[in-house]
């Protein structure tokens, strides 16, 4: 056992069996071994569960190619309070 998992043994000594309970639920749920989580990503991968991310989005025109995206900085800029 490590002197990290030693310390984490040693801070739950004391503690109520609430608080326990509630350290095991949040454990469980958002704190998985590296191997679970990867084989977790697999399956949503395999399931096409996966979101594609912004990046994937490269290429693709999501602005018109004749909007000026310019055009309301300074509508911008006054309702924020700065001057251009």
């Amino acid at each position: 056992m490590s002197t990290l998992q030693t310390q984490v043994i040693q801070s739950l000594n004391g503690l109520s069996d609430d608080n326990l309970s509630f350290l095991l639920d949040m454990i469980q749920r958002f704190m998985k071994p590296a191997q679970a989580m990867e084989n977790d990503t697999n399956a949503q991968r395999m399931r096409g569960n996966v979101k594609r991310r912004i990046g994937s989005l490269e290429g693709q025109d999501l602005i018109a190619a004749d909007y000026d995206i310019d055009e309301c900085n300074g509508e911008i800029a006054e309702m924020f309070g700065v001057s251009v």
